[in-house]
């Protein structure tokens, strides 16, 4: 139901009513301390995968509620049928394992920027931002007005055929707004 504002929602997952994020709060809470992750953030995650539909799937044949690819879902112990449970604990140990590949961006904000943008769009795209970042005179380190720059810029023939890039088109948009939104 909508409140005396249209643009906000009022049920029991609206902030505004004081109620819970989702009805896998009590799921996330639990998977995210065991992972050392803040609830809120996995919430904003999941949120921006699946809008909270356990089984919702995607254009690209991504599942769930941490849009697992099938080609990586199996390797995390998700599949199409797993449980909230089982989907939730395998996205955090995905986005642990994400975060550990970037230990040597020095500030921890920007590391958990790459962080998500290679849980959306894979680690060589990432990577590839990275080196057209360098290329172009960018702090390959910094997510914020560089490396984000470079990852929009993979969705135009001049930067995915530089032969820096190896793993080609990305449709940069959706990694770009998929950061910021989170």
């Amino acid at each position: 139901k909508l409140s005396k504002h249209p643009n906000r929602a009022i049920d029991e997952f609206s902030s505004i009513s004081g109620g819970k994020i989702s009805p896998y709060d009590d799921i996330i809470k639990k998977a995210a301390e065991n992972y050392n992750w803040d609830w809120r953030f996995i919430a904003a995650l999941i949120y921006q995968e699946s809008k909270f539909v356990d089984h919702k799937e995607s254009w690209a044949g991504a599942y769930g509620l941490m849009q697992f690819m099938p080609s990586v879902g199996p390797s995390y112990g998700v599949y199409r049928n797993s449980t909230a449970d089982v989907q939730i604990n395998g996205g955090l140990k995905k986005i642990t394992k994400n975060h550990g590949q970037w230990s040597e961006i020095p500030d921890s904000i920007q590391q958990i920027k790459f962080t998500i943008a290679s849980y959306n769009a894979g680690m060589g795209h990432v990577q590839d931002a990275q080196r057209l970042a360098k290329k172009h005179g960018k702090d390959p380190m910094v997510w914020d007005g560089n490396v984000e720059k470079m990852i929009l810029n993979l969705s135009n023939p001049k930067f995915y055929q530089d032969e820096v890039v190896k793993y080609g088109y990305l449709r940069g948009h959706e990694t770009y707004n998929y950061v910021r939104d989170i």
